[in-house]
């Protein structure tokens, strides 16, 4: 369950911070709270592939949805597309920006996911311009994916290579 009630330092959490139209997402572990603001370090992720499919009008509603309203469970639809990310180190108001507590496991899946750029691998498959594009791209997912050694990024990341009928 997410939204555990009171935050408090060392723990993970998953930020939304509003940024012009869209939201980009950080997560991270707190360093220290003063009042609402909580110091982040971690990584911040801005979804440019969705944004630009957004503003170019070729998504849909969900999509309009995860850009205006992100959150642990629908993230994903954030990062099976080009991302930009960086390390976040910074204080956030929590009276301006969603602020979600997670559980180590959860953090461990989004920041593997990240690092192991999964992004950018799922958005070379779902833009292939032809089939053979697409079968080279499917092969390195499935090179990447059989290196894994962390349980639950693999199966996370199996789980959504299924569910966007890549496997």
């Amino acid at each position: 369950m997410f939204g555990k009630k009171e935050i408090k330092p060392g723990d993970y959490v998953f930020v939304a911070q509003k940024e012009g139209n869209f939201n980009k997402i950080v997560i991270g572990r707190v360093q220290s709270i003063n009042g609402s603001k909580v110091n982040v370090v971690g990584t911040y992720i801005r979804p440019q592939g969705l944004i630009e499919r957004v503003e170019s009008g070729r998504a849909g509603d969900h999509s309009k949805q995860v850009l205006a309203s992100p959150d642990p469970n629908n993230c994903i639809f954030m990062l099976i597309d080009r991302i930009e990310s960086g390390r976040f180190s910074e204080e956030v108001d929590q009276s301006t920006s969603k602020v979600i507590w997670i559980n180590e496991n959860r953090y461990l899946v989004l920041d593997g996911w990240i690092k192991e750029n999964f992004p950018d691998i799922f958005s070379a498959i779902l833009s292939a311009k032809s089939e053979e594009e697409r079968a080279q791209a499917r092969s390195i997912l499935l090179e990447k994916m059989s290196s894994l050694y962390e349980r639950d990024l693999k199966d996370h990341v199996y789980a959504v290579a299924r569910s966007a009928k890549i496997l």
